[in-house]
């Protein structure tokens, strides 16, 4: 199969992963919060972008454009982000290199990182008086205040739909070898899920500590509520629209399956 080698590289990912978080539990949580942090800063620019462009009708396409960057970076630098690894480590689970269990302990560990490096640069911009200068009126509390009043299942599944698009952007990376293949790949298919507006918990948790530590009417309760259901249909998106169909339709070449923990 054309693309067994791929499912052989998704579930060797996976288990580094596992293997370093038993091993070296300071060194993971580190990578976690970088991307965290990584995302976050990203998530700033991309509603500035919004907001200072919304006179054109240019804004939302190139905030949407320029949000790749943060899973460029995050894909450069090895750190570690949650929705991401919601198909790294369904595809290792599946073929029996990890279990569930690892799994879904990783990505408990992974999204707490994430969200330490989401509260490390709100903090950071709120301390350098960024947050405090923004009218009430910016995109980034309009676009917090949408966010957290959706119906529950509409965040699920636009969750859904956000992590699908993410983890395609992934895998479709990792089949090229040239860099500027990867990046211009990465930001061309982020660039969809940006534009219609679906839910990443984790770019979320950066918009919605932006906008508590800012000027913005949403509140802990609030963000909380986005939050669960994103990442419910995060795990969805990533795990059972991408991960495991892709180990499905590319078994190995003599027709056998591995067999899971």
């Amino acid at each position: 199969m054309i693309d067994r080698p791929l499912v052989e590289k998704s579930a060797a990912t996976g288990q580094r992963k596992v293997t370093l978080l038993e091993k070296d539990p300071a060194r993971y949580i580190a990578r976690a919060v970088l991307a965290g942090m990584f995302l976050s800063i990203v998530v700033f620019v991309f509603w500035s972008l919004l907001n200072d462009l919304h006179d054109t009708p240019f804004g939302k396409v190139i905030g949407s454009a320029f949000f790749g960057v943060g899973l460029c970076i995050i894909v450069f630098t090895n750190t570690e982000l949650f929705t991401s690894n919601n198909m790294y480590l369904a595809v290792s689970s599946a073929e029996g290199r990890t279990t569930w269990g690892k799994t879904v302990a990783l990505w408990t560990v992974c999204w707490l990182g994430n969200f330490v490096g989401a509260l490390v640069v709100g903090g950071l911009l709120y301390g350098a008086g960024v947050l405090g200068t923004l009218p009430e009126s910016h995109a980034l509390f309009a676009g917090a205040e949408h966010k957290v009043h959706q119906a529950m299942s509409v965040i699920f599944f636009k969750g859904i739909l956000a992590n699908w698009i993410v983890c395609l952007a992934v895998r479709v990376s990792m089949g090229m070898k040239e860099d500027i293949a990867k990046i211009v790949t990465i930001i061309c298919v982020v660039f969809i899920f940006l534009y219609l507006g679906f839910e990443h918990s984790i770019a979320n948790m950066g918009t919605f500590t932006m906008s508590l530590l800012g000027h913005g009417s949403i509140t802990m309760g609030e963000a909380a509520y986005n939050l669960v259901f994103a990442t419910l249909g995060n795990i969805v998106g990533g795990a059972l629209f991408v991960g495991i169909p892709l180990r499905f339709v590319n078994p190995k070449s003599d027709g056998t399956e591995s067999v899971g923990h």
